[in-house]
C-alpha cells in the first residue's frame, strides 16, 4: 500500500518596519489575534497561502486584513523559510517570511486591532508561535542589508534632511554614528546626493535652512563594501 501523502499548510508571516516618529525607535507592525490558539495576543500579520495567489500576494493580504494597512505600494521581500515541525499547534505549518519597509509618512493601520510596536517594548518570548524568532531573523537581516545598501530610501520620504537619514542608521543599528563622518561617507561613494534646500525652515540655531538629501539610485542595490 503506498504511503498516504500529507499536505502541510503553507502560510506567509510579514514583519513590516517603521521608524517611529516621537523617539526614532525601530518598530514593527503588530496585529490582536481574534482567535485560537492565542487569542487576543499580539502577532505578526499572516495568513495560509491560497491556492491561487503567489506569495507575495498572500503577504499583501496578509497586511490588508491583518495589520488593517495598505499594502499595494509597499517594498517587500522574501525573509526565509521555517518550517519547525511544531511550530504552530493546529498542525504541520510551514512559513515564507517577508520583511516590509514603509516610510513615517505611510498611513496606517486602520482601526485598533493592529497597531506599531518599538521593537524595545516587544519582550524576548511575548509573541506567540515561532514569530519571536522570525522578528530576529527579520532585525539581523536588515542590519545587514543596511551596510551594503541603500535599502534605507525605503524608510524614508524622497528628500530628507541628513539628520533623519541619520535617526533611520541609529534606529536599526542600535547605536550612534559620527554625524560629519557619516554624511562625507555616504557622499564620497555616491549613495546619497544635495537635491536642494529645505527653503521654510532654518536649523535649531538659525542660520541658513538645512540641506535635503536623496538617494541617488531609486531600485534597492548592493554597494561595493560595508560603508557603515
Amino acid at each position: 500500500m503506498p504511503a498516504r501523502i500529507e499536505r502541510p499548510v503553507l502560510s506567509v508571516d510579514v514583519v513590516l518596519f517603521r521608524i517611529t516618529e516621537d523617539n526614532n525607535e525601530l518598530a514593527a507592525l503588530l496585529h490582536r489575534r481574534a482567535s485560537r490558539p492565542f487569542a487576543g495576543a499580539w502577532a505578526l500579520p499572516g495568513v495560509a497561502v491560497r491556492i491561487d495567489e503567489t506569495l507575495e500576494a498572500a503577504a499583501k493580504r496578509a497586511l490588508e486584513e491583518k495589520g488593517q494597512l495598505a499594502a499595494a505600494a509597499l517594498h517587500l521581500e522574501q525573509l526565509a523559510t521555517f518550517d519547525a515541525v511544531y511550530r504552530d499547534p493546529r498542525g504541520r505549518t510551514i512559513s515564507v517570511a517577508h520583511i516590509g519597509l514603509v516610510p513615517l509618512s505611510a498611513a496606517g493601520p486602520r482601526g485598533d486591532v493592529a497597531a506599531w510596536r518599538p521593537l524595545s517594548s516587544i519582550e524576548r518570548g511575548g509573541l506567540p508561535f515561532d514569530h519571536g524568532w522570525i522578528l530576529e531573523t527579520a532585525v539581523t537581516r536588515l542590519r545587514g542589508k543596511l551596510r551594503y545598501t541603500n535599502i534605507a530610501a525605503r524608510l524614508l520620504p524622497e528628500t530628507f534632511r541628513i539628520d533623519e537619514l541619520q535617526a533611520v542608521y541609529e534606529a536599526v543599528l542600535g547605536r550612534r554614528l559620527n554625524r560629519a563622518n557619516f554624511r562625507n561617507k555616504l557622499l564620497k561613494i555616491g549613495l546619497i546626493e544635495r537635491a536642494g534646500v529645505l527653503s521654510e525652515a532654518v536649523g535649531k540655531r538659525g542660520g541658513r535652512p538645512p540641506h535635503l538629501y536623496r538617494f541617488t539610485e531609486e531600485e534597492v542595490g548592493a554597494q561595493d563594501r560595508d560603508f557603515v
